[in-house]
């Protein structure tokens, strides 16, 4: 399987980066607008400083407590933490037999109604990340429904479609995502309600066009290759504790990892945190010493996920007498498989270290979009989706991307344009991560499948030009209205 052609789409990024450095002078935003700073190139040492980098600065980025002061870290780097417990995980399930009995009988099911149970995977995916949109969690379940997938007869390719593909449309139209949605409003002082029915409209027509296209898009041809381990079956185990356990946990992390004060203003979940840790007997802080310093409500990062899925996977472990020599041999099968995705999600974020922790605020990217706001800067939709466009092939994470543009956002735009403002950003870089090699979640999922960088670009190019159209003339028609 020739893969290579991926990490090279990563390496020209880099070389832009450099080589825009050195011609184009690097420029600063204030509130009197753009002024030059001098060059600021990019050195060779730099490509090398920032995967290490990208570990230090894992801690940086921060969030607000209800207060609106900032109190925690979040890690970027437990991203990667996620990714292999998620592998340890799933080959936890598979030693248990019962796993296996769980796919068949799923598969034998709709094995007649293969469709269906493509279309609902799609459209489930879709929904979760536009209305829950922890890109971490859905990443955490495509195991599960790609093997089903797979067994159904579906391509590699028709399988990220329906998973990482229905991710990537979720978060473009995101209604209530707390990864895109919480940052707009705590970012911008939005809510929840803002143009809370053209979101709804804009998700309902980006699924019907993801259905269509779906069904009548020709695939390119990809060499068989097997992605999973075997499933291993056994006729006598059970897999309802499996199912009971995987529900009641999935419930407990999303209500950990959705930010509710972000989206709904709701500090709810915060308080019953604060209670919970301060419940003491006799004096003695029980919960607080028996869960220890785990994060608040609303704010689990990769660790606390990460956490609450090993303690999942020894629970199985103990229901169905795996010994410690055989969960040694499954976090080592689940490392392995997991290991080409963790170094291309580091490589995806190699652009995004170089421009916000090497290079700062003043970077020739800030020149180029100073040049575009000097000519257009009343046009909302035209700037922001150019802007957004310029810094999204570099930066593939909607925060980092969002701080970036922030300030001159909100210098440049009343109230009532700048909801709409945030709104273009927002459907534009989601757009970008369909096929920028600096998406994290598109990168992990072509290294996940094993499916070709330029093939995926072959499938992709039209849909990607068909929701270009529909979303610019949706902001546009916003625009006038």
């Amino acid at each position: 399987m020739k893969q290579n052609k991926l990490w090279k789409a990563i390496v020209i990024i880099i070389a832009l980066l450099l080589v825009g450095s050195w011609i184009v002078p690097a420029s600063v935003f204030s509130s009197e607008g753009f002024s030059k700073a001098g060059y600021a190139p990019f050195g060779l040492l730099d490509i090398i400083q920032a995967p290490l980098r990208f570990f230090d600065w894992s801690f940086i980025k921060t969030q607000l407590s209800t207060d609106g002061t900032t109190v925690m870290a979040y890690s970027y780097v437990s991203i990667l933490l996620v990714i292999f417990v998620t592998g340890i995980f799933y080959s936890i399930l598979n030693k248990t037999g019962a796993y296996g009995n769980l796919i068949k009988d799923i598969v034998k099911k709709f094995e007649k109604k293969r469709k269906l149970f493509f279309i609902g995977t799609s459209i489930f995916f879709l929904a979760f990340s536009s209305i829950v949109g922890i890109n971490i969690l859905a990443f955490i379940l495509i195991p599960f429904f790609t093997t089903i997938l797979l067994k159904l007869n579906y391509s590699r390719l028709s399988t990220f479609v329906a998973t990482f593909l229905a991710v990537l449309l979720g978060n473009i139209v995101s209604i209530t995502g707390t990864d895109v949605v919480g940052i707009n409003n705590i970012m911008y002082n939005l809510t929840v309600g803002t143009d809370l029915v053209f979101k709804g409209l804009l998700f309902l027509l980006f699924v019907v066009v993801f259905i269509l296209y779906m069904q009548y898009k020709k695939e390119p041809e990809l060499e068989l290759e097997e992605i999973e381990e075997k499933i291993v079956e056994k006729k006598e185990k059970s897999y309802a504790p499996i199912v009971l356990l995987s529900i009641f946990f999935l419930i407990i992390l999303i209500i950990g990892s959705y930010n509710w004060y972000y989206v709904f203003s709701s500090s709810s979940f915060y308080e019953a945190y604060e209670s919970l840790m301060e419940t003491t007997i006799g004096g003695y802080p029980i919960a607080k010493n028996i869960f220890g310093m785990i994060e608040p409500f609303g704010y689990w990062s990769g660790f606390t996920i990460s956490t609450i899925l090993i303690l999942m996977g020894l629970m199985i472990s103990f229901i169905y007498s795996i010994s410690f020599e055989e969960i040694k041999e499954c976090a080592f099968t689940g490392i392995k498989r997991m290991s080409k995705v963790a170094v291309y999600a580091t490589l995806s974020f190699i652009p995004m270290v170089m421009l916000t922790q090497i290079g700062g605020v003043e970077t020739f990217l800030t020149t180029i979009i100073g040049f575009v706001y000097n000519h257009i800067t009343k046009l909302a939709v035209p700037f922001t989706a150019l802007a957004t466009t310029i810094y999204g092939i570099f930066i593939g994470d909607y925060y980092a991307l969002s701080s970036a543009l922030g300030s001159v956002i909100s210098s440049s735009f009343q109230e009532n344009v700048l909801s709409l403002s945030v709104l273009t950003m927002q459907m534009m870089h989601g757009l970008v991560c369909l096929v920028a090699p600096t998406s994290l979640f598109l990168v992990m999922g072509l290294s996940y499948l094993k499916i070709p960088y330029q093939k995926w670009l072959s499938y992709i190019w039209k849909l990607f030009l068909v929701l270009l159209i529909f979303a610019l003339g949706f902001l546009l028609l916003m625009n006038l209205i």
